[in-house]
C-alpha cells in the first residue's frame, strides 16, 4: 500500500502543469491606422495588436500600404501582418523577400513600434507551396516568423505541407461556402468546422488562434454571390430607402442604387451573416480542446467600432478559449 502511495504522490507531483491563460489581441484590418477613443479604450489588457502593413498583389506589387494617422499606443506589442494573394508565388518573385522587410520596418517605424515577429498571411495551395515555403525561408532574419493557417491546411497538410516558421495562427473562420442558401454560413459554421477539428492537436508547429467577431453582407444575383460587402455593416441596411427587408436576414433591392460604391440592380438581394457573441463563444468551444495545452494568443478578428458594439467587452469570447 506505501508503494501505492508513493507512486501517487510522485505521479501527481509530475503532472505537467495547466498552460497559462491565452494572451489577449486583436487583429487590426483597415488601411488607415487610426484608433477612435472606443477602439483605444478596448486595448486595456490586450497583450498585442496585428496590423496589417500592406497585402502584395497577384503580379507583386505592393497594395494597400498602412497610411499612419497616430502613433501605437505605448506598451502594445504590434505584430506586422503582411497579406500574399497565393498568385504571387505561381511565378518567381526575386527580390520579394527584401522588399518586404523594407516596407515592413518603413510602417513600423511611422507607428513608432519596434515589432517582435512578422506574420505572412497567404492561403497558399499544394502548387504554390514550393515557392511560398522558399519566400519564407528567404523571409527568416532578425525576427521569427508566423504564418496564418487555413483549417484546410491543418487537415491536408501531406499535401500543403507545413510552414518554415516559429508558430502558426489557426484561422477558425471562413470555413463555410458562399452561397445564395439562407441556411449557410461563411463566417462560422459549425457543421463545417466539425469537419476540421480532428487534426488540429497534432498539428506540428505551436498553434495561436484567431476567432471572429465580424459581420458582413453577402451581394446575391438570383442564385449567384457578386460579391461581398464588406464596409456594410448589416444594420445599416433598414435605414435604406432603395431596399426592403424580406426576412430577418435578408433584404431585396427594389431600385438600382450604389452602396458604398458597389452598384445594386433592381431584383439583388442582400443576405446578412452576424456573428454574435454566442457565435464566437461556440468557436472557442469547440476550439479549445483541441489545441495542445501551450501558452498561446487568443486574437479577435477585428477591431472596429461596429464589432465592438455588438459585441460589448468581449470578455466573455476571450475566457472562452483555454
Amino acid at each position: 500500500m506505501r508503494l501505492v502511495a508513493l507512486l501517487l504522490v510522485f505521479g501527481c507531483s509530475a503532472a505537467a502543469p495547466p498552460a497559462p491563460a491565452p494572451a489577449r489581441a486583436f487583429y487590426y484590418w483597415r488601411t488607415t491606422f487610426a484608433l477612435s477613443p472606443t477602439e483605444r479604450a478596448a486595448l486595456s489588457g490586450i497583450a498585442r495588436l496585428y496590423v496589417r502593413m500592406f497585402d502584395i498583389g497577384p503580379d507583386g506589387e505592393l497594395l494597400g500600404p498602412l497610411a499612419v494617422t497616430t502613433p501605437a499606443p505605448a506598451g502594445l506589442d504590434i505584430v506586422p501582418v503582411v497579406f500574399l494573394k497565393n498568385d504571387v508565388f505561381k511565378h518567381p518573385r526575386p527580390g520579394l523577400a527584401q522588399r518586404v522587410h523594407a516596407e515592413v520596418a518603413a510602417r513600423m517605424r511611422a507607428l513608432g513600434a519596434t515589432p517582435r515577429e512578422l506574420q505572412l498571411d497567404c492561403d497558399w495551395t499544394e502548387s504554390t507551396r514550393e515557392a511560398y515555403f522558399a519566400f519564407l525561408t528567404e523571409l527568416h532574419g532578425p525576427l521569427p516568423l508566423s504564418a496564418t493557417i487555413r483549417l484546410h491546411q491543418v487537415k491536408y497538410r501531406e499535401r500543403t505541407g507545413v510552414p518554415p516558421v516559429e508558430r502558426g495562427m489557426l484561422m477558425f473562420y471562413n470555413m463555410g461556402k458562399f452561397s445564395a442558401d439562407p441556411t449557410m454560413r461563411a463566417i462560422f459554421d459549425e457543421a463545417s468546422a466539425r469537419k476540421y477539428l480532428g487534426r488540429i492537436a497534432d498539428y506540428p508547429l505551436p498553434l495561436d488562434a484567431a476567432l471572429p467577431i465580424w459581420s458582413w453582407v453577402v451581394h446575391l444575383r438570383g442564385d449567384q454571390v457578386i460579391g461581398l460587402l464588406e464596409s456594410t455593416d448589416p444594420d445599416e441596411l433598414a435605414a435604406l430607402d432603395f431596399v426592403a427587408r424580406t426576412a430577418p436576414d435578408r433584404y431585396s433591392v427594389t431600385r438600382a442604387a450604389f452602396l458604398h460604391g458597389t452598384l445594386l440592380r433592381d431584383g439583388d438581394a442582400l443576405k446578412i451573416e452576424v456573428t454574435a457573441p454566442a457565435d464566437t463563444i461556440d468557436a472557442a468551444g469547440m476550439l479549445g480542446p483541441r489545441l495542445a495545452p501551450i501558452a498561446r494568443t487568443v486574437a479577435l478578428f477585428d477591431l472596429s467600432e461596429r464589432n465592438l458594439a455588438r459585441h460589448g467587452n468581449l470578455d466573455q469570447e476571450f475566457r472562452a478559449l483555454r
